[in-house]
């Protein structure tokens, strides 16, 4: 019997230790440079939920919570509490412990297994993964290459950031445009950078989510809301400091473009990296609000004296006169905080727009961001396309050769997948085994390792075919056939017709429609009247010529001094859906595309 009793007593004990540790914050974790935070005590906070002790009403506690954030998080707190009060703010009908639980450690492995899931959708084969490009949305290339080569790298220390912390953004990025349908949120990169100093990748995405489906308390999330939220703050700066309105109207800072510090790099080029981090801290619990009175109350910092003397000439010296200020030694974010951002008494605790104000402002310029905005262009490479796994490929593995086909492909097909269905390591070289492996399929992408002269670099060239391959007596195939380079250099020639040619020119007009040509001595793409070819491979698959052909205009694929090459590895890959796995175009009759008899 008594040991019976103390069995139960150790299990009691060991279950109570169990469910004390999920019951305790999760503790911030560094994804970008790999650290761990030291534990500090701190008055104002416990090791676990709640977050404000002795509230019950959400209205009281949201509004103790907003209080201790704007004294600043404690580092070792920061992950927790930041995804807790997204989550407070997002679900304000959501009991307050069911908010602060996903703060905890038990919501950790669901947090992790969804971001696996994600991970698993996005990035199918292990090469998309690696060779993935990190989409700006709308912060641009060159920008968001700055984000992650620069702004950050000075983060800690000074220190570089390591390329694992690239990956993360990257996969962060690439996660909120392909699962979250977010194409446009200049500002996002950044915050998603200063999270993941203090998150793990599936609590910054988690986060991430919760905002982006909050928009009225978070973040612009397309063109049209971008351009209502710098029409909205045009309105309140004129109310507010008209002499500062007249001002940045004149240099060109009250313009969309002209705000981007704001809008697009959310403060970071004009705080220091801790007082950047610190009005995070108050963002995730305010939301919206928190940019427009940062921002307003930026405006307010340079007098009536500095407005007229300093020669502001562009939106640039604007803000270099702004961030003269707020990067000085001297200049406390804190107390800028307490007596310009959130007085307690004053005339200023009136001049700042209340949430709904915002909003209802915000809506009401929507006519006119769509009114005034450009048609956005998305200038990330496309994500590339899937191929279909267990088979040995070779040529289309590299993710950035898959990213160009997709481009390059007709819009009919471009939700597709590879699938191998020839190739010369596994099915011999020769063109009667290419035939017999690709006579069923209409649609084909064929790939060519043309060899340098140098060992240690390949040229990957290719073509794609709008008929099946098989031995023809006559040239056959239309205009959708493409040559193309795939690596390095991508390029891509499609053809094109002639229309300034008359009838007198019919011998011209029948060779710059040799599309396709299947010869058992040889296969060709494009010709010219001297016999040669856009792309030609004789026989045996050994040796290939690409010489520029009418209609396609291309170049030697391979090199300009390499019009003749040695081929090394050559692969045929059919288009299957994503949807289904089916091929696109199902199998093709042998008499339906045998011309031979004709």
């Amino acid at each position: 019997g008594n040991d019976n009793v103390i069995m139960k007593i150790i299990y009691t004990m060991s279950v109570d230790e169990e469910s004390l540790e999920n019951d305790r914050f999760v503790p911030s974790v560094d994804s970008i440079f790999g650290e761990k935070f030291d534990k500090c005590k701190s008055k104002y906070w416990e090791k676990k939920p709640p977050l404000v002790l002795g509230v019950t009403s959400y209205g009281q506690s949201m509004k103790t919570l907003k209080q201790k954030c704007h004294l600043g998080l404690p580092p070792n707190l920061r992950c927790a509490v930041w995804i807790a009060s997204v989550m407070r703010v997002a679900h304000p009908q959501q009991p307050l412990p069911v908010s602060d639980s996903y703060g905890t450690n038990a919501k950790s492995s669901t947090l992790t297994a969804g971001w696996e899931s994600v991970l698993n959708t996005i990035f199918p084969n292990p090469s998309d993964e690696t060779d993935a490009i990190a989409p700006d949305l709308g912060l641009s290339q060159e920008l968001l290459t700055q984000v992650i080569k620069n702004d950050y790298s000075k983060f800690i220390n000074g220190t570089a950031r390591p390329r694992g912390g690239e990956k993360s953004l990257t996969r962060i990025l690439c996660a909120v445009q392909q699962i979250l349908g977010i194409e446009y949120c200049p500002v996002l990169p950044d915050i998603a950078t200063m999270m993941l100093a203090y998150m793990p990748e599936s609590y910054v995405y988690a986060t991430l989510r919760e905002m982006i489906g909050d928009t009225s308390n978070f973040l612009p999330v397309c063109l049209k809301d971008h351009y209502a939220w710098c029409k909205t703050y045009y309105f309140f700066v004129k109310r507010m400091f008209p002499q500062a309105y007249k001002v940045m109207m004149l240099c060109g800072a009250m313009t969309v473009e002209g705000l981007d510090p704001i809008f697009k790099r959310f403060f970071r080029t004009l705080l220091k990296p801790d007082d950047a981090l610190h009005f995070l801290d108050i963002f995730l619990v305010e939301g919206c609000k928190a940019i427009f009175r940062l921002s307003l109350s930026l405006v307010g910092l340079l007098s009536k004296k500095e407005l007229k003397t300093i020669n502001f000439t562009d939106a640039t010296s604007w803000w270099n006169a702004i961030k003269a200020i707020t990067l000085s030694p001297t200049f406390s974010f804190q107390k800028h905080l307490d007596k310009k951002v959130y007085p307690r008494f004053g005339k200023a605790t009136r001049r700042y727009p209340k949430r709904r104000v915002l909003s209802r402002m915000i809506r009401y310029n929507e006519q006119w961001a769509l009114d005034n905005m450009p048609v956005y262009i998305d200038q990330t490479p496309p994500k590339p396309m899937g191929y279909i796994p267990g088979k040995p490929i070779i040529l289309a593995k590299p993710a950035s050769v898959r990213s160009n086909l997709v481009k390059w492909l007709p819009v009919a097909l471009k939700s597709t997948k590879l699938d191998l269905i020839y190739s010369t390591e596994n099915d011999g070289r020769s063109l009667s085994s290419f035939y017999e492996k690709c006579k069923r399929t209409k649609h084909t992408i064929v790939l060519i390792e043309a060899m340098t002269k140098s060992s240690n670099n390949k040229v990957i060239i290719g073509m794609f075919a709008s008929q099946s391959w098989n031995v023809h007596p006559t040239s056959y195939g239309d205009g959708e056939c493409f040559l193309f380079r795939a690596d390095p250099d991508a390029k891509c020639f499609h053809w094109t017709p002639d229309f300034s040619s008359g009838f007198d020119d019919i011998e011209n007009q029948v060779i710059r429609e040799q599309f396709m040509v299947a010869r058992n001595e040889y296969l060709a793409m494009g010709a010219n009247a001297d016999g040669t070819n856009g792309l030609r491979l004789d026989q045996d698959l050994n040796q290939g010529e690409s010489y520029p052909a009418l209609g396609f205009g291309n170049e030697p694929l391979a090199g300009e001094n390499m019009k003749s090459f040695e081929v090394g590895t050559v692969e045929v890959y059919r288009l299957v859906r994503d949807v289904d796995g089916k091929a696109v175009d199902g199998e093709v009759d042998d008499s339906v595309w045998n011309l031979g008899g004709m």
